[in-house]
């Protein structure tokens, strides 16, 4: 035999060993092979696919590893999720009152619908989304994400509420008001009262008994005597 033949079957040889022994050693512990192209940073159930010569290996969002054979199929699994964790964990999170949760109204479980509602004082697409997004992302992660909102497990309302009043008490950080209209929460001569934060310079500071007020809050009312609400606009008119 050739010289040259024979280091090329050498070669061969241990190209075709190096080849089996990384595809035997991703297939038997799951490992991705040494041999690969990494691909589909989808990021939804599946972080990436490491392409080898004989396997594929997938790594899942949720940290599931599996190591198939080529052409054959497979999808990582999704944890079920129950309405009462994602509820429980939105109660946690707008429970801190380090977060800003001033769009935030309320939460329940509609066992009918068989769905979260969550309220926001401004409902729209780019706010459900941030919500969702703050309330798991520190928790739970991709995984609870994409599996809420692929089977549509919150449902957003809007909840705001805008009155007219004017000002009957004015402390140093609150006010009490009385109702000039009746609104969607609120009827004409009710009383309600509220924290303020005065202005540290005094400038612009119209929390002044006579003054008449346009209040926007949440919707949501403590039934006391008098009635209290978090305002979270109040313009002077």
């Amino acid at each position: 035999m050739k010289k040259g033949l024979k280091i090329a079957l050498i070669v061969i040889g241990v190209l075709i060993g190096i080849i089996t022994l990384d595809t035997l050693q991703a297939k038997i512990f799951d490992n991705s092979p040494l041999l690969k192209i990494r691909d589909n940073l989808d990021g939804e159930t599946l972080d990436y696919i490491d392409k080898g010569i004989f396997v594929n290996h997938y790594h899942c969002t949720n940290n599931e590893k599996v190591t198939t054979w080529k052409g054959t199929k497979f999808s990582c699994s999704v944890k079920e999720i129950s309405l009462n964790d994602i509820n429980d964990k939105i109660i946690n999170f707008v429970s801190n009152q380090e977060e800003d949760n001033t769009n935030y109204a309320y939460n329940y479980i509609d066992t009918e619908k068989q769905v979260i509602v969550v309220g926001l004082v401004d409902n729209n697409e780019n706010n459900q989304d941030e919500f969702i997004k703050k309330v798991f992302s520190s928790c739970c992660g991709s995984e609870y994400i994409h599996y809420i909102k692929n089977n549509n497990l919150i449902e957003f309302n809007e909840s705001k509420d805008v009155f007219e009043a004017k000002i009957i008490v004015a402390e140093k950080d609150y006010i009490t008001v009385e109702v000039l209209k009746d609104s969607n929460s609120l009827k004409k001569d009710d009383k309600v009262t509220m924290k303020i934060t005065r202005p540290t310079d005094g400038t612009n500071d119209f929390y002044v008994v006579g003054n008449k007020v346009r209040i926007t809050f949440n919707g949501n009312i403590l039934y006391s005597n008098p009635a209290q609400i978090g305002a979270i606009k109040i313009e002077l008119i």
